[in-house]
């Protein structure tokens, strides 16, 4: 009987245990709106290949304003210097190659993440070359040719304190961002201007806002308090809970408009 109570009472144990893990992750989420007008993206002078390039449109992407005024490609990730515990949920993911493409002459997408350790597949869709050439500062740099359909792999090591620039040295309007973190906790902002990270594990985490036209986005107004000079903001995660930022008005100026 008492090895039964045991077993019984291991076994509530356990599962109690499970239900406390599981509760101890929050997430955060926001819309980055742009305040004021930047007006018509520039459109790119194309004069490498302009019987391939020339067919698609090509703009500065440098700024991008989507549906109601939303800030695309705007980045989200925390600040850290020590391993964060990650959620099961992402370890799926973590194994699995993400693509950076080159395609109609640019970068597909502008601005990616990555995972250390995660496999990043450079691609090319275009019947063209294009040469790769990204800039890290805690990784070996990067710079090859790739040709179309012959995909190049690398894994990245080190996290990288911002994101990392990367462009194309035979077409010279071509530029994107690599981030790469060692936790999943990074968030891109889509053609809305909304961003999610979810299942971040509770507590005060310092979280870091950016976008590529001045860097660091600082004196950004939030719900409580304001990002400092480093683009930085302490914000408490509480489990089960997603803290909502709302509209996150950027002015024109943080943009270098």
């Amino acid at each position: 009987m008492m090895n039964i109570r045991f077993a019984l009472v291991t076994v509530f144990l356990i599962g109690l245990a499970g239900q406390l893990s599981a509760a101890d992750w929050g997430s955060l989420k926001g819309k980055f709106v742009v305040d004021g007008s930047v007006g018509e993206p520039a459109a790119i002078n194309v004069n490498k290949d302009p019987e391939t390039c020339g067919k698609h449109n090509l703009v500065d992407q440098t700024v991008v304003v989507g549906e109601g005024n939303g800030l695309v490609n705007a980045v989200v990730f925390i600040y850290t210097r020590k391993a964060l515990e990650v959620h099961p949920d992402y370890e799926g993911a973590a194994k699995e190659p993400v693509v950076l493409d080159n395609k109609s002459c640019r970068f597909e997408p502008h601005v990616l993440a990555v995972r250390t350790g995660q496999p990043l597949q450079v691609g090319n869709s275009d019947p063209v070359g294009h040469n790769t050439n990204s800039a890290f500062a805690m990784n070996p740099g990067f710079n090859q040719m790739i040709t179309s359909g012959t995909p190049v792999s690398l894994t990245l090591t080190k996290a990288e304190p911002v994101p990392a620039p990367v462009s194309c040295n035979i077409h010279p309007w071509m530029k994107g961002y690599v981030v790469v973190r060692q936790d999943p906790y990074v968030a891109i902002s889509n053609d809305k201007g909304e961003f999610e990270i979810k299942n971040i594990p509770v507590g005060q985490h310092e979280f870091v806002f950016w976008h590529e036209g001045k860097g660091n986005m600082r004196d950004l107004a939030l719900k409580s308090g304001k990002t400092d000079r480093r683009g930085r903001a302490k914000l408490k995660i509480v489990a089960g809970e997603t803290l909502d930022l709302g509209e996150i008005k950027v002015p024109v100026a943080a943009l270098g408009k």
